[in-house]
């Protein structure tokens, strides 16, 4: 029987298969994006089932079988916030990422779309986890257009993003648009600034994606017909 790998790991999207597996989209510190079977784990005795939610964070033991990964188990991060049970406090098994209004978390589905979206293969990407795990932080805290962010930091990392001076030859922008862009390039989730415009930083990061993506984000469609 193959030994289990212990992953630090964050669970972008879970799908219900067969009578009760859950097939799980994970972004690894260790090796970048896999995709997971966790067999049983919708089964009301399964210890899995309530650890393996999308966007939560979780430390996960996973075996390979042919070319599949099997989840074996879910543990307590070593950065997991603790909990009190009973008398004792304890290491809750995954911290889950949830926003506490209607548009940071389509913020949150935008952004996990559009890194599933970008990174479809397996391969180490530390600086995107981190990036994920920031922007998961900065749409809990309730950060305004922490998606717009994001997309801009995460093409940035990905090689995506030109120079200020060939985007101002895309899309022409002022100052604060500019020092927006340059900001998230550094990872910085914040509001644009009062005056800047959201619309046009938009319409740019829409622009820069059309060359990465052949159709747009769904979660963008979801948030029009909201709106």
């Amino acid at each position: 029987m193959p030994h289990s790998q212990s992953f630090d790991a964050i669970v972008l999207k879970t799908y219900d298969v067969g009578e009760a597996d859950r097939f799980c989209i994970l972004l690894t510190r260790e090796r970048g994006r896999i995709s997971a079977r966790a067999a049983g784990a919708r089964r009301l005795q399964s210890k899995l089932g309530g650890s393996l939610l999308p966007f939560s964070r979780l430390a996960i033991e996973l075996k390979e079988s042919g070319s599949a990964w099997i989840v074996a188990g879910v543990s307590a991060h070593k950065d997991a916030a603790p909990v009190v049970s009973g008398a004792e406090p304890c290491r809750a098994p995954t911290h889950r990422f949830l926003p506490s209004d209607v548009s940071t978390f389509m913020d949150l589905e935008e952004g996990v779309e559009l890194l599933m979206r970008l990174v479809t293969d397996e391969g180490a990407l530390p600086e995107i986890f981190d990036l994920t795990l920031a922007f998961l932080s900065a749409c809990q805290d309730g950060v305004s257009h922490a998606g717009l962010a994001y997309g801009f930091a995460l093409l940035h990392s990905l090689g995506f993003l030109p120079d200020a001076g060939e985007m101002q030859d895309m899309e022409p922008m002022a100052s604060d648009g500019h020092a927006y862009v340059e900001a998230c390039r550094k990872g910085v989730f914040a509001p644009p600034e009062r005056g800047c415009d959201s619309d046009q930083l938009y319409a740019l990061q829409s622009l820069l994606l059309e060359g990465h993506m052949n159709s747009p984000l769904r979660a963008k469609g979801v948030r029009r017909a909201m709106a």
